[in-house]
């Protein structure tokens, strides 16, 4: 089978057939709530985006949302159109850093019970192609390959697990093999979801084939 016509997710390789059926069973309200309204202000996070996250189950409370609003008002905010894709670890004060100092300003002094679940769905929605969702499917997915990416990136050995370089690596693998390219050609074809999928990024695209 040629590489365009699988997706490779965390080491398992995937026809675009299969892509497909899994995502006709995606809920398509949560693409219409969580993703369709897209980033909004660059530099500015709302009330309203970290509601959104509701549809995922984040289970945001109330005090907690407004924190995060509050939060973000000091944020260190990577560039608007800030790509995973070109955000090399092992490049020092590059992007990768600009990502990880946002998310960091999130994660330090975080309230009790937010953590790396509820503060990667908030920040998705303002940089949807650079910061993955990490909830724990995805971590249990990525867990082995997260590792190994580690110890891959002499800079990252702080982590025990680096999950932002293992789900680049398949970003890069389905990107070059032109596997998403392909698989986006297929979408097309599927009438509201082709044109609902046509507005997220490659990297929330791969999120979904996570999840199923």
């Amino acid at each position: 089978m040629s590489t365009s016509e699988v997706i490779v997710i965390a080491g398992r390789e995937r026809s675009i057939e299969e892509c497909v059926a899994q995502l006709r069973q995606y809920p398509g309200r949560t693409i219409v709530d969580y993703d369709l309204p897209g980033p909004g202000d660059p530099e500015v996070l709302t009330r309203a985006e970290v509601a959104r996250t509701w549809v995922i189950y984040s289970r945001i409370s109330e005090e907690q949302l407004v924190w995060f609003v509050e939060r973000a008002t000091s944020a260190p905010w990577p560039p608007a159109d800030a790509d995973l894709l070109r955000a090399e670890p092992n490049i020092r004060n590059g992007l990768y850093d600009q990502l990880e100092s946002f998310y960091r300003h999130f994660e330090q002094d975080a309230p009790t019970n937010v953590a790396r679940s509820k503060i990667s769905k908030v920040l998705h929605i303002k940089r949807p192609a650079a910061i993955p969702i990490l909830d724990s499917k995805v971590t249990d997915v990525y867990r082995q390959l997260a590792e190994q990416a580690a110890d891959r990136y002499p800079r990252l050995k702080y982590q025990r697990a680096a999950y932002w370089p293992a789900i680049r690596d398949d970003l890069i693998t389905n990107t070059e093999s032109e596997a998403l390219t392909r698989l986006r050609a297929v979408l097309g074809d599927e009438g509201t979801l082709g044109a609902n999928l046509h507005h997220i990024t490659d990297l929330r695209l791969l999120d979904m084939l996570t999840w199923q």
